[in-house]
């Protein structure tokens, strides 16, 4: 009786097992010859487990566990154990099977993710029985589970930032797919640096450890590393990172100096997941010692009492007697320290004086400590020439002159004289320019005199005559002069002025002229791309040099006929007169512009002559 009784509690008695979704779904069950029984299910598979094998046979097992052959469904279901499948020693198997966990849908539908951060989405309960995927924009990403909670990889997927997608989450077990949330997302607005305690391209001259980079929102945090460029390659050190609100710090050791360095931040991540559109960047150096970064002076034309001022890329340091390391070469000068960055080299010369600045190296640092390995040297030129205002106009513009050289034979350049003719003027004013900067071209049996503007009224108001509408070229006491003249555009009456030289321009003119004397003397005009002489001495023989230098034709004995009017009271036919003074006109041309690159071949020969 009790034995019958044992068998009916064993195998009478059904079996409940409450299937799992969080883990495996097994039940204590002692079972003879596991190999020879048959489980019965149209739902499920079962194993036996945590038996007693002897080489491939299996003795007993305590554990029976159970599988489903397809996607759970919620309900109770039966099943059965016996040996062979039979009625003997069957045991009934009652399984109980809860609702599938579902997931919450407000963690993906209508929610704004992050393309760096993973998704994270709720469970009603953990499932492993499942496998869980994340669909976006045909890319599909798997997601793991912790507890109740999935956590979806979404940075393989690609997504644009700030932007709106579909997503779908599918629920797998074996090959089924199941889609059980699908709805609309956006990706959130990327993550943006808004400043950096270090610029691109930086050289940086102190010693600083830390970095900071700041951001437009708050911050969790990066991926940020510090490279040493060596060549092609790069060698990573070590940092720390701190988080404080919208800025990432960085702290690291001390820096060599003359090294190349990167900062690259590869990812950084705000608090509400959003992150950077791309990696940055940012490339800097560390300094060596000072070097020169700018003089304020050119290398000429420099005044002959000057305080040049030579800036460093940082300072130098208050220990360092700076006469020790910097000095003036040419021409006198001294040297002291403007401030911290600055030298002030103040040097007393002549006239187009050649002198250099130097500094020696050596210099210590007041940023890093590190002494410059270089010397430096600037050579220069004081400026050349001199200027002086030989007259004024009759509305009282000054006429100026410039000398260069200091030679007995005087080659005398005009231009202007007719103020509608201003490419003269732009002409001779470079030509002064030039001078100044070159004037140790000038031979030394020569001196130069140029007077770019001998009419400034006319200039100022594009006129060709002065402000009392004379005629300045026809203003000379030459041997024709005559008060009235003609013109391109007819008779004018009071053209060649009240009487020889009558105005003040001409006047000055003038007495300048008899002044110097000079060997040679070239007008510019404006326009023909023509050479004249006033035929006095070799006037022909240097139009026919000049006008061979810059391709023009010469007009030395049709030059009314080319005009189309008589000329009188000439300024190049005075001189001549007077003085026998050989003088030759160009004709630039364009009224406008500046011909002087052309002009400087044919203006340099001049002064061979």
């Amino acid at each position: 009786m009790a034995v019958v009784l044992s068998y009916s509690l064993v195998f009478f008695i059904p079996k409940s097992v409450e299937f799992s979704y969080s883990a495996s779904s097994c039940t204590k069950h002692f079972t003879l010859a596991p190999d020879l029984q048959k489980f019965s299910s149209a739902d499920f598979d079962a194993t036996f487990k945590d038996g007693v094998r002897i080489g491939s046979v299996n003795l007993w097992a305590t554990k029976v566990c159970i599988e489903p052959k397809e996607t759970p469904k919620a309900g109770t279901f039966t099943a059965s154990i016996a040996p062979f499948g039979g009625f003997v020693a069957s045991k009934k198997i009652v399984i109980t099977v809860p609702e599938v966990p579902v997931a919450r849908s407000s963690d993906i539908i209508g929610k704004q993710i992050s393309t760096a951060e993973p998704l994270k989405i709720k469970l009603t309960a953990a499932d492993v029985v499942h496998r869980y995927s994340l669909k976006i924009a045909d890319k599909e990403t798997d997601c793991e589970q912790v507890a109740a909670e999935l956590s979806c990889d979404v940075a393989p997927l690609g997504l644009q930032q700030g932007t709106a997608y579909t997503a779908a989450l599918y629920q797998t077990y074996k090959e089924e797919d199941k889609k059980v949330i699908e709805g609309p997302v956006e990706t959130l607005k990327p993550l943006s640096m808004t400043s950096a305690s270090i610029g691109n391209d930086q050289t940086l001259y102190d010693k600083p450890t830390t970095v900071t980079f700041t951001f437009d929102q708050p911050v969790t945090r990066g991926e940020i590393a510090l490279l040493k460029i060596n060549g092609e390659s790069a060698e990573e050190i070590a940092l720390t990172q701190e988080v404080s609100g919208a800025t990432l710090k960085v702290t690291f050791g001390e820096l060599p100096r003359e090294t190349k360095f990167k900062f690259d931040v590869n990812q950084v991540i705000a608090e509400n997941g959003s992150s950077l559109a791309a990696p940055v960047a940012i490339n800097f150096s560390t300094s060596g010692g000072p070097k020169v970064a700018s003089v304020s002076v050119g290398g000429n034309s420099v005044s002959r009492s000057a305080r040049i001022i030579v800036t460093f890329d940082q300072p130098i340091d208050d220990s360092v007697n700076v006469a020790k390391y910097a000095r003036v070469t040419g021409v006198g000068g001294t040297v002291t320290k403007q401030s911290a960055t600055q030298l002030a080299f103040t040097i007393q010369g002549g006239d187009c004086t050649a002198f250099s600045l130097v500094v020696d190296k050596g210099l210590k640092s007041g940023s890093n400590g590190t002494l410059s390995k270089d010397a430096w040297k600037f050579d220069s030129r004081t400026i050349c020439g001199s200027s002086w205002v030989i007259g004024s106009s009759v509305k009282g513009r000054a006429i100026v002159a410039y000398s260069f050289g200091s030679g007995p034979n005087t080659i005398l350049f005009t231009g202007a004289i007719h103020g509608s003719e201003p490419s003269s003027y732009t002409t001779m004013q470079a030509w002064a320019q030039y001078l100044q900067a070159h004037g140790d071209i000038v031979p030394a049996d020569k001196r130069v005199v140029i007077v770019p503007n001998t009419n400034p009224d006319g200039v100022a108001a594009r006129s060709r005559n002065n402000s009392r509408n004379v005629n300045l070229g026809r203003n000379f006491p030459t041997k024709n002069w005559s008060a009235s003249i003609e013109t391109a555009s007819g008779t004018l009456p009071t053209g060649g002025g009240t009487s020889p030289g009558s105005e003040p321009e001409a006047a000055a003119l003038i007495k300048l002229t008899r002044q110097l004397r000079p060997r040679l003397e070239v007008s510019f005009h404006a326009q023909g791309r023509l050479v004249g002489a006033n035929k006095f001495k070799d006037s022909t023989a240097i139009g026919d040099i000049y006008a061979k230098t810059v391709g023009y034709r010469t007009i030395y004995y049709d030059a009314e006929a080319v005009m189309g009017y008589p000329m009188t009271g000439e300024y190049e036919d005075w001189m001549g007169e007077e003085m026998g003074i050989p003088a030759i006109l160009i004709e630039l041309p364009s009224h406008s512009g500046n011909y002087f690159n052309a002009q400087l071949p044919a203006l340099r020969k001049m002064l061979t002559l």
